[in-house]
């Protein structure tokens, strides 16, 4: 009997410590015993911008090279099919607002090459094909907001870092969420209300997730655009950090999807073999001088209408070296005269 007793005694202990861990279970909030952090919108939303700004305010310059795929396809018998795909390498730099990006063959024409300055205020590039009588020629266009971060342009790195990052602006998307799926947080903005897409309107409803990775400092990796559960547009970020602890995006896809039979599309792929971060990128990377262009050539200055022509008439050793030699030099072209051109631009 006196056994007995003392088992029944030890059972009732045990069942007091676990109803006492049960009820500290119950009452305590989730961060203190261990389970999943808070996964509310304000949290996630705020880890994101955190991480984006962090990565462009660590890079205010950098320089590279990588290799890029741009392909065309065409949405056939339900099945997106490529039907045209260029390959080849590219170089950049960037500082600040400024671009330099050039493309060993041309990713949009058949040419041999391919320069694309953004300065802030000016577009300037310039095309290497035995098409033109010099082997080459340029454009300058006026340069608008829009113009900064564009695929039409190549998409330089630091671009690439704040593309699909905007978690924080809904916009007309009324329906806002966060859940969580293969340890990964998705937001996600989706519209109220059906909107036409084609020339013969079909009712979509459109929606925005971005997939972010916590083991990656709450970095976007993946954004869709869908219509209905139809993607429209896809953008992938590879993520890696440097041995200084640096983030940046190593592996870039952007997609452009058809929706409707015969519609085309496009892609574009941008991986990076060589990255050096906070470079000294001299101010000559992003002059006329940089295009590159040999003597003989023209420029077509298309910020005044009938546009200016430029003809370069001599070298100009001071500019930056380029595959293309000799560089331009502007001081030695001569124009028409109705829009004068700086190096500065």
């Amino acid at each position: 009997m006196p056994r007995h007793t003392e088992t029944n005694r030890q059972q009732h202990r045990a069942l007091g410590v676990f109803a006492t861990c049960l009820l500290i279970a119950l009452v305590l909030p989730p961060a203190v015993w261990g389970a999943q952090p808070e996964q509310d919108l304000e949290t996630i939303t705020a880890r994101v911008l955190k991480a984006t700004n962090a990565a462009r305010e660590s890079l205010p310059s950098a320089k590279g090279r990588g290799r890029f795929t741009h392909t065309w396809t065409r949405l056939t018998e339900s099945v997106v099919r490529p039907h045209r795909r260029v390959d080849g390498s590219f170089t950049f730099a960037y500082s600040g607002r400024k671009s330099y990006m050039k493309f060993v063959k041309s990713p949009r024409k058949e040419w041999n090459a391919e320069i694309f300055i953004l300065t802030g205020d000016a577009i300037l590039t310039s095309g290497f094909s035995p098409e033109f009588p010099s082997g080459a020629r340029g454009w300058i266009w006026k340069q608008t907001k829009d113009d900064g971060c564009t695929d039409r342009h190549g998409i330089a790195p630091h671009c690439i870092c704040e593309a699909a990052t905007y978690v924080d602006t809904p916009g007309s998307y009324r329906l806002v969420s966060v859940e969580r799926e293969n340890e990964m947080h998705v937001i996600q903005h989706a519209s109220e209300e059906r909107v036409p897409y084609g020339k013969q309107p079909v009712l979509f409803f459109p929606r925005r997730r971005f997939t972010i990775d916590p083991t990656r400092n709450h970095h976007v990796v993946r954004f869709e655009l869908l219509y209905d559960k139809v993607p429209r547009a896809v953008i992938e970020k590879d993520w890696v950090q440097n041995d200084t602890g640096l983030w940046y995006v190593r592996h870039y896809r952007y997609e452009m999807l058809p929706v409707l039979e015969g519609e085309g599309g496009y892609s574009w792929e941008f991986r990076l073999d060589a990255f050096e971060p906070n470079a000294a990128v001299p101010e000559t990377t992003f002059s006329v001088g940089a295009l590159g262009l040999p003597v003989g050539a023209y420029i077509l200055d298309n910020r005044v209408q009938p546009p200016n022509r430029i003809e370069i008439r001599a070298p100009d050793l001071t500019t930056i070296k380029t595959p293309f030699e000799p560089a331009i030099s502007v001081a030695n072209a001569r124009t028409n005269g109705r829009h004068p051109v700086s190096d500065r631009l």
